[in-house]
């Protein structure tokens, strides 16, 4: 199983609307995906960090995934624009993007 991981740092002065994120977004990766191979969807909402108290690295972190890496790369050069296009309308900080092996 191949994960494409895409994080959203909480930087000072960072926005994320959720709200935009977990409605208009998530659809347009299912939609755009589904077909292309996309098996499941993660969203995690960052809480805190370490030590307890801090606050999180992240507001959030989308997982994305794909039974094989040949499945993501067709996905990704198919969609790739749109989804650098919507980041705008939810965010205001560059994503981070890991592509990780699921191995257990």
């Amino acid at each position: 199983m191949i994960r494409l991981s895409v994080m959203y740092p909480a930087s000072a002065g960072s926005r994320f609307d959720w709200d935009y994120y977990l409605g208009p977004h998530r659809e347009l990766a299912r939609r755009l995906l589904t077909e292309r191979g996309l098996v499941r969807t993660e969203i995690d909402r960052g809480i805190g960090g370490i030590p307890s108290g801090t606050p999180p690295p992240y507001h959030a972190v989308g997982h994305l995934f794909f039974r094989t890496m040949s499945e993501l790369e067709t996905a990704l050069q198919a969609t790739a624009a749109e989804f650098v296009a919507d980041e705008r309308n939810y965010t205001n900080v560059a994503s981070l993007v890991q592509i990780s092996e699921v191995v257990e």
